[in-house]
């Protein structure tokens, strides 16, 4: 496998933090060198927080400009913050659902044009309502793992297994429907 970049990125609170870290034991799984740093916002919750993961890298942890192959967005604002880390042909797969910051006014629909502009290879979809109508919006990441996991270089039963590493028992059927919601 070559190297695979990935950036998430959203405000605290939505989950990156424990999507990264499943990702990356995932590769750990499958015997792949592992690089990863996490960039926090100011607030714990609302605040913006960036996680990189490097498979199969051998350069350090932060993904330059230019580099991701994948980045995963969950929330719009966010995402078009850090639309300068994808590589031409890149795939950005982020979430329409908004979480806007206390006291700003965005044109959500603009920052949506402006995504769309920034690579052909984008899919975006209102993960928060979904999430919901599975039975909790906390299971947003999984749900967004699950969907992206077709781009990742990984094998799904690697990312399932590292996702037992990292979900308590009662909460890890819920979790499980959301990873397999796209893929079946």
């Amino acid at each position: 496998m070559k190297k695979f970049d990935i950036l998430i990125c959203g405000v605290g609170g939505q989950g990156i933090i424990l999507c990264s870290n499943i990702i990356g034991n995932a590769g750990v799984i499958e015997k792949l060198p592992v690089k990863g740093c996490e960039i926090h916002g100011m607030a714990q919750r609302g605040g913006s927080v960036e996680s990189h993961i490097r498979l199969n890298c051998i350069f350090g942890p932060k993904i330059p400009f230019g580099n991701a192959d994948l980045i995963i967005g969950f929330e719009p604002l966010e995402t078009a913050r850090a639309i300068l880390y994808i590589k031409k042909g890149g795939i950005v797969v982020v979430n329409s659902f908004p979480i806007p910051l206390l006291g700003a006014q965005y044109n959500y629909n603009e920052i949506i044009e402006i995504l769309k502009s920034k690579t052909k290879n984008i899919y975006i979809e209102n993960f928060t309502s979904i999430a919901k109508k599975i039975g909790s919006v906390k299971i947003l990441n999984i749900l967004m793992l699950g969907f992206s996991s077709k781009f990742i270089p990984l094998k799904k039963e690697s990312l399932i297994s590292s996702m037992k590493n990292f979900i308590p028992e009662k909460f890890w059927e819920i979790n499980l429907n959301a990873f397999n919601y796209f893929s079946g």
